[in-house]
């Protein structure tokens, strides 16, 4: 490994210490009542070292959300490659896999929901704006990918675009869980996951052969 490659390396360890330090502290103290301070001592870092790899709080919530994604781009995939399952049987699994999700990454749940406050707040052309971005087109691809494999297999209607359904799903995933659990107190003989179980239920009746 030559010099910069090194350097680069320790750089990136540096950079993930951090945003292990940040989620410690946001997780802990909420993101608004966190500090930059908070976190460069958590990291054993001065302020000033800290704003060379990270210029906001706002940035490295992006970076924390990154992982988020990560995250769920490691669990559809794995449910994208079980060949055991038709893509009309894998379609409500996307479903039960998010709320599982939710159920064990809360933080990192509550970190998507404030995707659109952080982004707007860091600069667009950021490294970690790009690689959100990435991350982010990388599951609507997976998305996709299994809404095709029903097309192929013939358990999901052929005329259906698999491009556009995909990002209805996946923006209708930080949509249906904030707004159920709301109705959850409004009509207490309903739970989320009946709510978005019932809404997967008539797309799936929708989009099956």
């Amino acid at each position: 490994m030559g010099v910069v490659e090194r350097k680069e390396r320790e750089r990136e360890l540096r950079s993930e210490s951090i945003i292990d330090a940040a989620e410690r502290i946001f997780f802990d103290k909420g993101f608004e009542h966190a500090t930059m301070n908070d976190v460069a001592e958590e990291a054993e870092l001065s302020k000033g070292a800290l704003y060379l790899y990270f210029h906001s709080k706002n940035e490295l919530c992006m970076a924390i959300l990154q992982r988020s994604l990560l995250i769920l781009k490691g669990i559809f995939k794995s449910l994208k490659g079980n060949n055991n399952q038709t893509g009309i049987e894998k379609f409500p699994e996307l479903a039960s896999e998010f709320i599982n999700f939710t159920k064990q990454y809360p933080n990192h749940y509550n970190a998507l929901l404030s995707y659109r406050e952080h982004r707007e707040n860091c600069p667009v052309t950021g490294k970690i704006i790009k690689s959100t971005i990435e991350e982010n087109r990388n599951i609507n691809n997976i998305i996709s990918e299994i809404i095709r494999a029903g097309q192929i297999d013939k358990t999901i209607k052929t005329d259906i675009d698999a491009d556009k359904l995909s990002l209805a799903l996946w923006g209708n995933f930080t949509g249906i869980m904030p707004s159920s659990i709301l109705s959850e107190k409004v009509m207490p003989n309903f739970n989320p996951e009946d709510i978005i179980e019932y809404h997967f239920q008539l797309l799936i009746n929708a989009i099956r052969t």
